[in-house]
């Protein structure tokens, strides 16, 4: 069942970021859209969390105590990218790149 939300909520992330008119002017046009697909991917990184918390345990837990981590995996493999691409950028700034 919140693997289901999970993927309700990251299609919704999507569809925000398809659906939105962008707003804004200059650098900062259509920010509105990039900040409601992270709202969005972030609850489901939450909802992937809870699923983790409540996966099965023990021997007998087998094929579904991997397949409960999966939402986990993908949301947090997805924040951990943008955080280590934010670093890059920070970095290429800082050492004097354009």
């Amino acid at each position: 069942m919140i693997a289901a939300i999970w993927v309700i909520l990251v299609a919704w992330g999507f569809a925000a970021y398809a659906t939105l008119e962008p707003s804004g002017s200059g650098f900062t046009r259509g920010s509105n859209r990039i900040s409601a697909f992270l709202g969005w991917q972030f609850a489901a990184l939450l909802a992937a969390g809870v699923a983790d918390a409540f996966r099965p345990a023990g021997k007998d837990a087998g094929l579904t105590y991997w397949l409960s981590r999966i939402p986990l995996w993908l949301s947090g493999g997805f924040f951990s990218l943008l955080a280590i691409f934010l670093a890059g950028l920070l970095v290429y700034a800082w050492l004097g790149g354009e």
